[in-house]
């Protein structure tokens, strides 16, 4: 089965648009097409944005929280990696690629450039 990281934020663009690309991602996933890799980092960093303000109109507070927790339960979870190697535009963003290497993931999906 192929193995895939999500980038937090396409995670958070199928809770925004859940006709759009990212959405269908996600349902792929819930499906048992792919398996998701999941890590701290990228867990911790997902809740982090779900909890601002601004996504109150799109999902409540409990809402996020269930999204994460179903990601840490039924995503494939590995450690964070502790080699980050400067790859990415936005340093921010390393550890994704990090965290796709130490899986064996087959792809890494981002919106970023």
């Amino acid at each position: 089965m192929l193995r895939a990281v999500l980038d937090p934020g396409v995670l958070i663009s199928a809770v925004i648009s859940p006709r759009a690309a990212p959405a269908a991602l996600v349902r792929a996933w819930r499906a048992n097409h792919f398996e998701l890799v999941v890590s701290p980092a990228l867990l911790d960093e997902l809740m982090t944005v779900l909890l601002r303000s601004k996504f109150r109109r799109y999902l409540t507070e409990d809402q996020a929280s269930s999204l994460v927790i179903e990601l840490e339960t039924a995503g494939t979870k590995t450690d964070d990696p502790d080699d980050r190697p400067a790859v990415t535009a936005d340093p921010d963003d390393d550890y994704l690629v990090s965290l796709a290497i130490a899986a064996q993931a087959d792809a890494l999906i981002s919106g970023d450039r």
